[in-house]
């Protein structure tokens, strides 16, 4: 029997402290290594969420989703698309002023052929309904396709194309969705994602007005215009009429008889041996002048180069008429006296109003022989 003072046997079988503190530590290492792979494998899969898409649906699903909710900052990083620096509208800040924009989409159909894949889709606007298509490209292997994640990123997209153009002379203060399109008149086209977009004019020129006008852009790949005329008020038109009467008028002044660049002139001048002088045109009538819309199809020598161009163009419904008296003497007669043409004589007024200046409008003759 042992005495109280001896301590109870624990067994041969029990380890040593040491060795048990050195499995204990095996074990607990194991664990850590098992946990840290799992933790590994989540951020690598997390990580590969966020860089790369499983599909090219997904691919084309994100960027749409972008659109519709007004981030297209975010969707031109998606597709990797460059604005050009006359861009304007391609900003969430001007995109904010656009109006009928994506209320929703849908996947229609995806092909695959190989590295490539074609993704169709619906885009749903109040306006209505249009379809497009989105190219999207398989990425290369990586470490990534270990865990079976493939990489799938949009090319950048085609967009609606808006050709803006004013038919007015000079600079013209406008802007697209609130934005300055800073107009120098030449025809600026500009990307746009789908929706309304309006054009505003400020204009307090006392010669002509010009009307805000806007334009929808349906979907993606698609071209649509902003296209807006000056309007003239009275006062321009009575200073292209008046314009056009006085080139008439300085034509009318002139001595010669046939008048450089003029609608008018005699046949034929003074016959051999007689001396004509203090020759005078007379306007008899005057013509009846009809002047046109802003036309966008004429372009004058001042416009070469520019874009937009354009005229009001100004023509005769009725010719004036003019009349030729001249004193003449012949020095193998010994006649003298007066000639005055036998019927009056046609003159019209063909030409074009470019511009204004302070003065009134600037008329140009069409080139006569």
């Amino acid at each position: 029997m042992p005495d109280g003072n001896t301590t109870t046997d624990q067994g041969a079988s029990a380890l040593p402290r040491s060795m048990r503190n050195r499995i204990l530590l095996t074990v607990v290492g194991a664990v850590a290594l098992i946990v840290s792979v799992g933790v590994t494998f989540g951020i690598v899969v997390a990580h590969a969420s966020a860089l790369a898409v499983s599909t090219p649906e997904f691919a084309v699903t994100s960027y749409l989703n972008d659109v519709q909710h007004g981030n297209i900052n975010a969707a031109m990083k998606l597709d990797g698309h460059v604005p050009r620096t006359e861009d304007v509208l391609m900003s969430n800040a001007a995109y904010a002023h656009v109006t009928d924009r994506m209320t929703g989409f849908h996947i229609l159909h995806t092909t695959v052929t190989g590295s490539k894949a074609v993704v169709e889709a619906s885009i749903t606007q109040k306006s209505g309904t249009s379809t497009a298509t989105f190219d999207v490209t398989r990425g290369a292997w990586n470490s990534l396709s270990l865990f079976g994640i493939e990489s799938w990123r949009l090319k950048p997209v085609q967009l609606t194309t808006i050709t803006v153009t004013i038919g007015a002379p000079g600079r013209v203060a406008a802007t697209v969705a609130g934005v300055d399109l800073r107009w120098k008149g030449s025809i600026i086209t500009l990307d746009a994602f789908p929706g309304r977009y309006p054009l505003a004019i400020s204009s307090t020129n006392p010669w002509f007005t010009l009307q805000n006008t806007s334009t929808t852009v349906n979907g993606f790949g698609t071209h649509t215009a902003l296209k807006t005329p000056a309007v003239l008020t009275q006062k321009g038109t009575d200073a292209i009429r008046a314009a056009a009467n006085s080139w008439l008028d300085t034509c009318v002044a002139s001595t010669a008889v046939q008048p450089t660049g003029c609608s008018f002139g005699l046949t034929s001048g003074a016959p051999a041996g007689q001396v004509w002088t203090d020759q005078t045109w007379t306007l008899a009538t005057k013509p009846a002048l009809s002047i046109s819309a802003w036309d966008f199809s004429c372009h004058s020598p001042m416009q070469a180069g520019v874009g937009v161009g354009g005229c009001w163009r100004v023509t005769s419904t009725t010719p004036g008429t003019v009349t030729f008296h001249a004193n003449f003497t012949d020095s193998a007669t010994g006649d003298s006296g007066d000639i005055t043409s036998v019927a009056p004589i046609d003159a019209s007024v063909t030409g074009m109003a470019t511009s204004f200046t302070d003065a009134g409008a600037v008329f140009r003759s069409r080139p006569w022989s």
